[in-house]
């Protein structure tokens, strides 16, 4: 009866196991849908496709009429193409093409076709100039040459989430708006005027409606001179704010409220879109030439989807033929380590997702590598279990599993420096290869630790 107990307690605990690679093998290659409006939508997050599996935009931009012919210079053109190269970048855009006519200044620029593409897009001809200038003479008091960096910052409480753009300055511009600060202030007599106009409306509580209605006229319009010289914020010639100040800034840093404090979640990214864009802006600079938009065209990709998945479709054949071999030569062993594979390829799905890891050719390649090796290791691993049996030593499956690590990872060693160091490269084609051979590394490490060997351990106990 107790060996019963324990044969029954290990079916359970073998089949619960298998369950969970189940649900996370649905999740990973199909998703999970949920209803959206009429329609059911996948809420797992899709993969992130490199240009030549996905299509690229294609934007040309020609230079505006505007132009003076002092402004059209190589110089320029080209300082203009690093502008839009830090604004790409600002976007975390991984992947572009720009193409530079040096003798027109007209620009040829590929990204890969995405959700936020058309927001990519309209930050491509905004010039970015930001200037702070007196209300009145209209002289420059500041100007991008004074920001350090700019950022969105959210503030939520209970009328909801408020959106801010914050603009820092560098060390000139920290003086420079200090100095401002102190010399655009408000008026202390004006203020004090005021004050005596608004404790006579108060005083004044018990007149009639009408009475009281000119009061309140008469205390806005005070209000409005209680102020002295006031500065003008612009971008792109666009008046932001004009205001003065209550006392002096020392922080070298100014907060612009970005709309109005909302829980619409809709309302609310179009705030955070519309603080972000013009931080990406000022953060790169402004172009030392306007630009109008000539093209935007989307260009598909030679390689179609059926292409893809044939591809998965490949590789799903060539797993199962594995596993079937690993059955037909280990038995049991064979099908828990086969269902483990499978579970395998399905978390690997999942992380390539959350991590953002851009899809090519070469990651494609990559992804196979990985499953050559991760098939290799398990292999590995039950001809260890074997040896160790016929040996007839304790803890077998712990032994085999530390002997099968130490000699996997020794013998893929340079794999795996090459894929920490491929991590690091700035061409899309080689990172996408190193990023995904990194994690395709670190699950089988871990994954193995945790649910392959669990398994074996849990079927071969006594």
């Amino acid at each position: 009866m107790k060996k019963e107990r324990k044969n029954v307690m290990k079916t359970i605990k073998i089949l619960t196991i298998i369950l969970l690679i189940v649900l996370v093998s649905m999740v990973g290659f199909f998703g999970i849908y949920k209803q959206n409006k009429n329609q059911m939508a996948n809420i797992v997050k899709n993969y992130t496709y490199s240009m030549e599996l996905n299509g690229a935009r294609t934007i040309k931009l020609a230079l505006n009429s505007e132009n003076s012919d002092e402004t059209k210079t190589e110089e320029n053109y080209n300082k203009a193409k690093k502008v839009i190269e830090k604004r790409l970048k600002k976007l975390d855009v991984q992947e572009y093409n720009i193409s530079l006519n040096k003798a027109t200044g007209e620009m040829i620029i590929e990204v890969p076709e995405g959700s936020n593409t058309d927001t990519i897009v309209s930050n491509l001809t905004t010039v970015g100039k930001f200037e702070i200038s007196d209300s009145e003479t209209k002289e420059v008091l500041m100007n991008n040459d004074d920001i350090k960096s700019s950022s969105v910052l959210y503030n939520t409480t209970s009328s909801g989430t408020s959106v801010y753009l914050e603009i820092a300055f560098n060390k000139d511009g920290k003086k420079k708006l200090e100095d401002i600060s102190k010399t655009y202030v408000k008026s202390e007599n004006n203020t004090t005027e005021n004050n005596t106009v608004e404790n006579e409306t108060e005083e004044n509580t018990s007149t009639e409606n009408s009475e009281e209605a000119t009061n309140t006229e008469n205390t806005t319009t005070d209000s409005a001179s209680t102020t002295g010289k006031k500065i003008t914020m612009k971008i792109d010639d666009e008046e932001l704010m004009s205001t003065s100040f209550d006392e002096a800034i020392t922080t070298g840093k100014i907060q612009l409220s970005v709309g109005s404090a909302t829980s619409d979640t809709s309302t609310l990214n179009g705030y955070i879109t519309q603080a972000q864009n013009v931080a990406t802006v000022l953060d790169s600079g402004n172009l030392p030439v306007k630009y109008d938009l000539e093209k935007n065209q989307y260009i598909l990709s030679d390689i179609t989807e059926q292409d893809l998945r044939n591809i998965a479709i490949a590789v799903a054949v060539i797993s199962v033929i594995g596993i079937v071999v690993l059955i037909a030569k280990y038995k049991t062993n064979g099908l828990l380590a086969g269902i483990s594979f499978i579970g395998l390829l399905a978390i690997y799905a999942l992380l390539v997702r959350y991590t953002n890891v851009t899809i090519s050719i070469e990651s494609i390649c990559g992804i196979v590598v990985m499953l050559i090796l991760d098939y290799i290791f398990t292999t590995m691993l039950l001809k260890n279990i074997n040896k160790q049996n016929k040996e007839e030593v304790e803890n077998v499956v712990g032994k085999a599993t530390t002997e099968t690590y130490v000699k996997f990872f020794n013998r893929i060693l340079p794999i795996c420096i090459i894929a920490i160091v491929f991590c690091f490269g700035k061409w899309v084609p080689i990172n996408s290869f190193g990023m995904i051979s990194f994690w395709g590394l670190v699950i089988i490490a871990i994954y193995n630790t945790i649910v392959t060997k669990n398994l074996l351990k849990i079927k071969e106990s006594k």
